[in-house]
C-alpha cells in the first residue's frame, strides 16, 4: 500500500460516520469504482452493531439480483446468525465473503429503491424493549436470522428469496437501532416469510412431481 492510498484510508476512518442507516448506505453507494467488496462495505460500517452488517447482506435479496448474489448473501447471514448464537462480541466472516464484489450501480438502484422506506421505518424507530436486543435476546435472533439465511441459500421458486429478504433487513434494522419493537415485528414477519417459502417449495416439488407421473 503506497502512502497516499494509506493516507486516503486513515482519512475515511477518522471522517465521522453518519448516524442514520440510510445516510450510510447512500454514502457507501456514492464511493468511487465500479464495483465494492463486503470488506469495502465492513471496513466502513466500523462500529456499526451486527444489524447494520445483516442489513447489508439482506436488502440485495428484497430485489431480483444476478445468480449467485442471494446464494452469497445467504450463506453470510448464515454466518451472521452464528456469531449471534455463540455471543461473538466481533463479527467475523470468511475471506471468500468478504472478498465478494457487487456492482456499485446495483447497490445504488438497491438504495434508491429502499432508502425511502428505510428512512420512514427510522423515523418511527428508538432504543425500547431492551431485553430483545441483549445478549440473551441476540440468541432468539440468531436462531431466527439462522432460518432465513437457510432459505435465502435454497433456489426458491416464484417469489424467491425476496420474502425471507425483507424480514431480515426488518429484524437488521431493529437490531441497529435497539428497537426490541421494530424486532419482535421482524421476528413475525420471519413467520410469514419462512411460510410462504415452504409453500412455495413444497407447490413446485408436487408439480415436478405430477409431470414426471402425468
Amino acid at each position: 500500500m503506497d502512502a497516499d492510498t494509506d493516507r486516503g484510508l486513515r482519512a475515511r476512518l477518522r471522517r465521522p460516520l453518519p448516524e442514520r442507516t440510510s445516510e450510510v448506505l447512500r454514502e457507501i453507494a456514492a464511493g468511487e469504482g465500479e464495483r465494492v467488496t463486503f470488506r469495502d462495505i465492513l471496513t466502513q460500517l466500523r462500529h456499526r452493531a451486527f444489524g447494520f452488517t445483516l442489513l447489508i447482506f439482506a436488502l440485495p435479496c428484497c430485489l431480483p439480483m444476478p445468480p449467485g448474489i442471494p446464494t452469497v448473501c445467504g450463506i453470510a447471514i448464515v454466518i451472521i446468525a452464528l456469531n449471534l448464537i455463540a455471543s461473538r462480541q466481533r463479527l467475523w466472516l470468511p475471506g471468500a465473503i468478504a472478498g465478494k464484489s457487487v456492482a456499485r450501480a446495483d447497490l445504488k438502484r438497491m438504495v434508491e429503491r429502499w432508502g425511502r422506506y428505510l428512512e420512514r421505518l427510522e423515523r418511527i424507530c428508538k432504543p425500547r424493549l431492551p431485553i430483545v436486543t441483549e445478549p440473551v435476546g441476540k440468541v432468539l435472533i440468531g436462531l431466527v436470522v439462522f432460518a432465513l439465511g437457510f432459505l435465502m441459500i435454497l433456489p426458491i421458486p416464484f417469489l424467491g428469496n425476496m420474502p425471507p429478504g425483507f424480514a431480515a433487513a426488518v429484524i437488521a434494522i431493529g437490531m441497529t437501532e435497539r428497537d426490541g419493537l421494530i424486532v419482535l415485528i421482524g421476528i413475525g414477519v420471519s413467520i410469514i416469510a419462512i411460510a410462504v417459502a415452504s409453500v412455495a417449495t413444497w407447490a413446485a416439488i408436487l408439480g415436478i412431481i405430477n409431470f414426471f407421473t402425468a
